[in-house]
C-alpha cells in the first residue's frame, strides 16, 4: 500500500512539473494539398506557436508551396500574421511575408502582404522562363484566426 501510495505521489508530482513549470512554447502544423490540371500541385502548411496560453493573442504562418509532380518545390509564398481573439471576435494586429524560387527557371516577380479584419493576406507573381518565353503564375495566401484562436 506504501508503495503504491508513494508511486501515485511520483506521478502527481511529475505531472505538475511538467505541466505547471514548463515554459516551452507548442508549435502545431497543419498541412493540405490542391492538385493541379498540369500535376504540379499546391502544399500548404499552417504554422502556429503560442507564446503565452494564456494571452489571448496568437501568431503564425501559412506557407503555400508550388510544387511539381516530383515534390520539387519550385516557388512559395509564406504569409506572418500576429492576432487578438477574445472567444466573439478577432483582429490581425500585423502581416508581414517572405517569398522563395528554387526551381530552375523560376523567380519572384513581385510580392506584398496586408491586414484587414482577422486576415493576414500575402500575394506573389512569380514568373517561369524556358528559352525566349515566360509565363507568370500568381498566388494568394491568406491567414485567417477565428474568435477562439484558431488559425486556418
Amino acid at each position: 500500500m506504501k508503495k503504491i501510495l508513494a508511486f501515485t505521489l511520483l506521478l502527481t508530482l511529475l505531472c505538475c512539473s511538467v505541466f505547471c513549470f514548463s515554459t516551452s512554447a507548442t508549435t502545431v502544423t497543419e498541412a493540405s494539398i490542391e492538385m493541379l490540371d498540369n500535376g504540379d500541385y499546391i502544399e500548404t502548411i499552417i504554422t502556429y506557436y503560442d507564446t503565452n496560453t494564456r494571452a489571448a493573442t496568437k501568431s503564425g504562418s501559412k506557407t503555400a508551396n508550388y510544387k511539381d509532380s516530383d515534390g520539387e518545390i519550385l516557388w512559395s509564398v509564406t504569409v506572418y500574421g500576429t492576432f487578438t481573439y477574445n472567444g466573439t471576435t478577432s483582429s490581425c494586429t500585423s502581416a508581414s511575408h517572405s517569398t522563395t524560387a528554387t526551381g530552375d527557371g523560376w523567380s519572384i516577380k513581385s510580392s506584398s502582404s496586408s491586414k484587414s479584419g482577422n486576415c493576414a493576406t500575402a500575394n506573389a507573381t512569380a514568373t517561369l522562363k524556358q528559352f525566349l518565353t515566360s509565363k507568370d503564375f500568381s498566388m494568394t495566401v491568406n491567414l485567417y484566426c477565428s474568435p477562439y484562436g484558431i488559425l486556418s
